[in-house]
């Protein structure tokens, strides 16, 4: 199915939602924002992230996240230290961590929403061991090195979670990769609702910036 095409019925969708009154003009609005981007309106982003940062380990994140869109599974519990594409993806394997729905199934192994986002880090020479302790392998840790900052004042390579912690909710974790022709952020994540590294505006799921210690060096 094009591109067009899925934006077309996600519209459709969306304005059927607001006929039936189940979804007001702000949640149109926000689910808009969380589809993914093209690949010419992703480079644009990428672009615009370059024009405001100058910064090389953040742009080296953004530009390694971007490398996996479209191309690994999400799976629950999944990480990988590889340098470069895993040759692990795509194979097989059964979902051993718990806490999912999809616990106990076969599926392309691939990474979990923290495992993306650690992978970008070790792209820039950090071991897994390393990534754990600067950058965290989880969103629990991925939070827990990271201080809370005004949605204004993001940069490239910042996190955005959908949970604050503590919470026993669940969490989403995506990484800033730049900005759309509005300014607005745009974020990189291996999303379960996509099954894939995606794209997208904040929409209704990312609601809290926090920027990485690793950037300013603490805790070293």
């Amino acid at each position: 199915m094009g591109r067009r095409l899925v934006r077309i019925l996600a519209a459709a969708v969306l304005l059927a939602g607001i006929v039936l009154g189940g979804m007001g003009i702000d949640s149109l609005i926000k689910a808009q924002n969380y589809i993914p981007l093209s690949e010419a309106e992703i480079t644009a982003a990428i672009a615009r992230g370059r024009e405001a940062e100058t910064d090389e380990k953040r742009l080296a994140a953004a530009e390694a996240a971007i490398t996996l869109v479209g191309k690994v599974h999400y799976f629950w519990g999944g990480k990988s230290g590889e340098v470069g594409f895993d040759s692990e993806w795509g194979q097989m394997k059964e979902v051993t961590g718990e806490g999912s729905p999809s616990t106990g199934m076969l599926k392309p192994y691939g990474l979990d929403c923290s495992g993306f986002v650690a992978w970008c880090f070790v792209q820039q020479g950090l071991t897994l061991k390393e990534t754990e302790e600067k950058i965290g392998l989880g969103t629990w840790t991925q939070w827990d090195r990271t201080d809370q900052i005004r949605w204004k004042d993001i940069r490239v390579g910042d996190l955005v979670f959908q949970n604050e912690y503590p919470t026993d909710e669940g969490n989403h974790v995506g990484i800033c990769i730049g900005f759309d022709k509005w300014g607005r952020p745009m974020f990189a994540h291996c999303a379960s609702g996509f099954d894939n590294v995606v794209v997208t505006g904040a929409g209704d799921v990312f609601r809290y910036a926090r920027r990485p210690h690793y950037y300013e060096n603490k805790g070293e």
